[in-house]
């Protein structure tokens, strides 16, 4: 079971062929991408470059990565290569306040429910498993692939969504679930739901779990030691990108030493986040990706934010396929709370709109063991004055809606606010779990 491999063709193929794959479908993007899209129309004339041109790593660099402001310049369909019509599938891929629209084909969901198959064998996943899905579908689109990948893989699917931690404990229990996907801060969330509840009939040893697939969050050393020891389970973390395909761009085999990429349908490239400078194979810098299959939404070079480092050396598992280290940190301002992305900027913009005469605000997050457990939101007020009631709750209506996370509002004198830390005034608070609610 270690070492079962769903494609062995795609997943093992030696790295001069890969690389030819490669070039051959970037080839194929690049003519797309020039005939259909106008941004990448425009970028490929202003450079005299023709798609036959890019023939290696250092041509395909002259492209000017595409970033985030591009997509939402581009909304709803600047960026579509195909018509409208042969779109099967439109995603929300951003909050509300800057809203990034991504279609899918037929062909790109198909694409991505083999990637959703190979991300879940990798991990010792077959068809005898119980799949027990619980993430929030309306806040992680990239759920219903997990539902897709079981479908397809022949095991059990059991989408659990937004039921409570009891229910969800009760779910495993009784339908025998061996398989846990979700976000490693949910997962948390059962393992204190156990054993605030101690008793019998709430014990880890009536769970059944073996394998636990987590994102999008990141999964941190010591979360995955917790979940492992709490759950009785192999924890394993799996990648993707919302602007692209989200999740199964990346996962982790039963070697826990890195996420296999998807190399023969993306391109991933390290980057210096200050330069743009390409980064030699182990240095860390921005995650770069260029879609080589997709049809309906394919992006050249798109910055995705994410830091981390590319390995190629071959996995004992047999892939051969590049990989990931865990992402832990990022190049923008963007936080992670329970796998909810927070912008800064954007809250400055609510706060704006909401209530303009705020002289200045912090963002603090808490976090359990690297993961974001909870965002505050602290506002200043010119002294003498502060928000009144019918304003916060505005502003707490506003920030909910826009992100799907309830955020803590709190007010306090200009001179008390935290110190500042990130870019846009955010700034990070450690809370550690006390030793008595160790799950070991």
């Amino acid at each position: 079971m270690d070492h079962t491999i769903w494609n062995p063709q795609a997943e093992c193929m030696g790295r001069e062929e890969l690389e030819q794959i490669q070039l051959e479908r970037l080839q194929m993007t690049l003519n797309l991408t020039a005939r259909n899209v106008d941004l990448y129309a425009k970028r490929f004339r202003k450079l005299g470059l023709l798609p036959e041109d890019v023939r290696d790593m250092s041509d395909l660099a002259k492209v000017p990565p595409t970033t985030r402001e591009d997509l939402i310049q581009a909304y709803p369909y600047g960026l579509f290569a195909v018509p409208l019509r042969s779109v099967v599938q439109l995603r929300l891929a951003a909050s509300s306040a800057e809203p990034i629209v991504v279609g899918y084909t037929r062909q790109d969901l198909r694409m991505w429910t083999e990637l959703m198959c190979r991300a879940m064998t990798a991990a010792g996943v077959g068809r005898t498993d119980i799949i027990q899905v619980a993430f929030n579908y309306s806040q992680f689109p990239g759920a219903f692939t997990f539902n897709q990948g079981a479908e397809s893989l022949g095991a059990v699917l059991t989408p659990a969504a937004t039921v409570s931690a009891a229910l969800q404990i009760k779910m495993m229990q009784d339908f025998r679930s061996t398989v846990l996907a979700g976000t490693p801060a949910f997962a948390l969330s059962l393992i204190r739901s156990m054993n605030e509840n101690a008793s019998p009939d709430n014990d880890l040893s009536r769970l059944h779990l073996r394998v636990g697939m987590f994102g999008p969050e990141a999964l941190q050393p010591q979360v995955r030691g917790v979940l492992e020891r709490g759950l009785g389970l192999k924890a394993y973390t799996i990648y993707g990108v919302s602007e692209m395909i989200e999740p199964a761009l990346a996962a982790e085999c039963t070697q826990q030493s890195g996420m296999h990429v998807a190399e023969d349908h993306f391109l991933v490239e390290i980057i210096d986040p200050d330069t743009g400078a390409s980064k030699a194979p182990g240095e860390e810098g921005e995650v770069v990706v260029t879609s080589l299959s997709t049809q309906g939404y394919p992006l050249i070079r798109f910055r995705t934010g994410d830091i981390s480092r590319l390995h190629l050396a071959p996995c004992p598992c047999g892939r051969t396929s590049a990989r990931l280290s865990p992402v832990h940190k990022r190049s923008d301002d963007a936080v992670s709370v329970r796998g909810i992305r927070i912008s800064p900027h954007i809250v400055e913009r609510i706060l704006n709109e909401v209530a303009p005469d705020v002289a200045d605000f912090r963002l603090v997050v808490q976090t359990v063991h690297g993961l974001g457990d909870q965002v505050e939101l602290v506002v200043a007020q010119p002294e003498g004055s502060a928000l009144t009631g019918t304003v916060l709750e505005n502003l707490r209506s506003r920030l909910r809606r826009v992100f799907g996370l309830g955020l803590r509002l709190r007010q306090a004198p200009l001179n008390r606010l935290p110190l500042a830390g990130l870019t846009y005034k955010t700034t990070f608070q450690e809370k550690e779990i006390p030793a008595t609610e160790l799950p070991f």
